[in-house]
């Protein structure tokens, strides 16, 4: 009994020599700590304050430190970082031009870059960009450059930017220009749209310098710095306009290759291409340009004109396909008859070459293309008017217009079909009140998906000349299907006057 009372007795002075332990290590870490931690000072206090958002707190004190070390630099941009943030601007750039005369540098205090800075961003937010820009290099001695040129370079957009709302694209020019020596320091979004923001105002300019100043050189030239600044499609399209019309087709056939290489469904820049190649008289371009058109736009008007290019390169077979797809859209006597005869002319050329089975075949083609002609020529006897009621003038209860052609797509990923109408005044007389209506049909669902009031001429405006033509352009009101075959019928005072299909671009 003795024995174990004593073992507990034991246990417990044990454990009670383990808390004294535990309790003196405390007490002396607590001792080591009060007296080797420094004493927070009242500008480490002011500094917290102004950290934690309370600058309002901290000025008080800052102040009361200038005022009894009025020499003490480390005072002065915390000082002008609390006026700025309590509204006293004025007193804060007093205090930052304070620690600027002191020599205060961003390497020995930590708030130079931030309240430089603040003070930045201050003077741009109220349009003040060149007081920031003054502040900058006045700050160039005391701040770390890379963090002066990061300031700048923020500084540098928003000025361009600014510069470019107001419309004032020499100096928006200027600051861009500027803004190259500091783009590295810029955010990936932004530093992307420094060469475009460059390239935009040279095109505006050159763009004013054509149409306003007319003074073309000076607008090519802008054009050209445009490229050189970033090369974009739509400047290369103004550009190749102006050599097209100063007759230096070389160049604007570069510059409009230079798009079609970029952007291969800019249907309007083939287009310029066949034309321009055309008047070169350099056929196999030509031929190749309107084959690569075609095979995004299927237009009678492209096949028909293919067709005639490949009968001058003498290749019957590209020929034959593009009059073929030309019947497909809308078969004409006219050009069965051209079919008929190129076929013709084909099989002639290989029973030359001593290839009888070629020819025969195409010979077969040509007799199922007649038979074609003759049923169509049958039909349209048909419909023809009889003699007594055939008209020789124009009457005035008719359309005073013909439709000369027209053009009408769907772009690709579009749901908004759009086409113009080139109209002639054959009326013989000025026309003062005219208007066409074109209504989008869907020939798949067989309904109407909106019509477009098309105005001609007006009391308002001026007459439509007789003999005078006119381009009218249109686009549907309305979304359509896709994968549905759509057509645009124009109407004169609610009377149908011509269908044309709609051409889907691939």
């Amino acid at each position: 009994m003795s024995e174990a009372s004593t073992d507990i007795s034991s246990e417990k002075k044990g454990v009670k020599k383990w808390i004294l332990a535990v309790f003196a290590l405390a007490l002396l870490c607590g001792t080591v700590y009060i007296v080797f931690t420094p004493r927070q000072t009242p500008l480490d206090k002011a500094v917290a304050l102004i950290r934690s958002s309370r600058s309002a707190s901290a000025v008080p004190l800052l102040e009361e430190l200038q005022k009894q070390n009025p020499s003490d630099p480390a005072v002065y941009p915390w000082l002008a970082q609390g006026y700025l943030a309590t509204d006293r601007v004025a007193e804060g750039r007093t205090a930052l031009d304070t620690a600027f005369r002191f020599g205060v540098k961003s390497d020995s205090h930590e708030s130079m870059a931030a309240v430089v800075e603040s003070f930045s961003l201050y003077y741009q937010n109220r349009g003040h960009y060149e007081e920031a820009e003054r502040l900058c290099r006045a700050a160039a001695p005391h701040v770390e450059s890379d963090k002066l040129a990061k300031i700048l370079a923020d500084l540098y957009f928003r000025w361009a930017e600014n510069l470019m709302q107001a419309g004032n694209l020499e100096q928006a020019v200027e600051k861009l220009t500027a803004l190259k020596n500091y783009a590295g320091y810029l955010d990936d979004p932004q530093k992307g749209q420094v060469p475009h923001k460059l390239a935009r105002c040279y095109r505006e300019m050159a763009a004013r310098a054509e149409t306003v100043d007319k003074d073309v050189d000076h607008a090519v030239l802008l054009y050209e710095k445009s490229l050189a600044a970033c090369d974009e499609p739509s400047t290369r399209i103004a550009l190749a306009a102006i050599y097209a019309q100063k007759n230096n087709k070389k160049k604007a056939v570069e510059n409009y290759e230079a798009v079609a290489a970029v952007d291969a469904n800019n249907l309007e820049v083939r287009h310029r291409l066949v034309e321009l190649f055309l008047d070169l008289d350099d056929i196999e371009k030509a031929q190749v340009a309107l084959s690569e058109l075609v095979d995004k736009e299927r237009s009678f008007e492209n096949y028909e004109l293919l067709a005639g290019l490949n009968l001058k390169l003498n290749n019957y077979a590209g020929a034959v396909r593009a009059l073929e797809e030309a019947c497909s859209l809308k078969p004409t006597a006219a050009l069965l008859r051209q079919l008929i005869a190129t076929l013709n002319k084909w099989s002639a050329r290989l029973q030359q070459e001593s290839k009888t089975q070629e020819a025969l075949s195409v010979k077969g083609h040509a007799e199922r293309v007649t038979e074609k002609l003759e049923a169509l020529l049958k039909e349209e006897r048909k419909n023809e008017p009889r003699p007594e009621a055939a008209k020789s003038v124009w009457n005035p209860g008719s359309p005073p217009v013909s439709i000369i052609s027209s053009r009408n797509w769907l772009v690709r990923g579009s749901l908004t079909p759009e086409g113009e109408i080139k109209i002639k005044n054959i009326s013989g007389a000025a026309v003062q009140d005219l208007t066409l209506t074109a209504v989008f049909w869907d020939n798949t669902k067989r309904q109407n998906k909106g019509s477009v009031v098309l105005p001609v001429a007006s009391p308002t405006s001026n007459a439509f000349a007789p003999g005078a033509e006119k381009t009218l352009y249109f686009s549907c009101p309305n979304i359509v299907a896709e994968d549905h075959h759509l057509a645009v019928m124009i109407l004169w005072k609610g009377k149908f006057l011509k269908e044309f299909p709609v051409v889907k671009q691939r």
